[in-house]
């Protein structure tokens, strides 16, 4: 009886209350028994259909009551959004700094007092501090050699490079400036799906 109540209680309510509402409707004419009537009765309709339906067996065990899974699922989003998430979740843009965005477009003041309102303090929070005595790079290039002891043909590579993307959705000119650039800086250029580019400046 227990897993009766569970799974056919609107389904049973509104059988009941159809049935109820349709004998006060015919009894005395009112006109709010008759759309009471009108609402259960559709309900009922859902509920023998979802019984006899074949896509959905949450529907066919749980009837009536199996259209609030859905359709929490389908608000689920906007749930999140609204309701759940922080001004930090999300990627790759949060709403913090959709938000950020928004007001310098509008011309609106972006600044909040008081510091910043992130947790700084967390585990896997990172940031870039200054150094109190900053040291001189005179290297710039930031390569590294590729090849140990034994390697006969050792090479220096850059640590910046351009990593695959898919490249069929970019045009000609495209790719012949991410080659240009890659020429430029001495570092690879992965040219991902869409094979070697034809670029005579094309350096890899």
């Amino acid at each position: 009886m227990t897993y009766f109540r569970v799974r056919y209680t609107l389904l049973a309510t509104a059988f009941l209350a159809a049935l109820t509402f349709g004998y006060v409707a015919v009894m005395t004419h009112s006109g709010w028994a008759a759309i009471l009537f009108t609402v259960f009765s559709a309900l009922l309709a859902l509920g023998v259909y979802d019984l006899i339906q074949p896509r959905h067996a949450v529907l066919r065990n749980y009837p009536i009551i199996g259209h609030i899974r859905y359709l929490m699922e389908a608000i689920r989003p906007e749930i999140r959004q609204y309701l759940l998430e922080s001004d930090q979740d999300e990627e790759p843009f949060s709403r913090e700094t959709r938000s950020l965005v928004y007001q310098r477009a509008k011309g609106v003041e972006d600044k909040k007092p008081f510091g910043t309102s992130e947790h700084v303090y967390e585990s896997g929070y990172a940031w870039v501090t200054h150094s109190a005595m900053p040291k001189h790079i005179t290297d710039s290039d930031f390569r590294v050699r590729i090849g140990g002891s034994k390697c006969t043909q050792p090479y220096d590579a850059s640590i910046y490079n351009i990593s695959a993307m898919s490249f069929g959705s970019l045009s000609a000119n495209a790719i012949q400036a991410l080659n240009a650039g890659a020429r430029q800086g001495g570092f690879a250029h992965d040219t991902g799906e869409g094979g070697i580019s034809r670029s005579p400046s094309a350096r890899w």
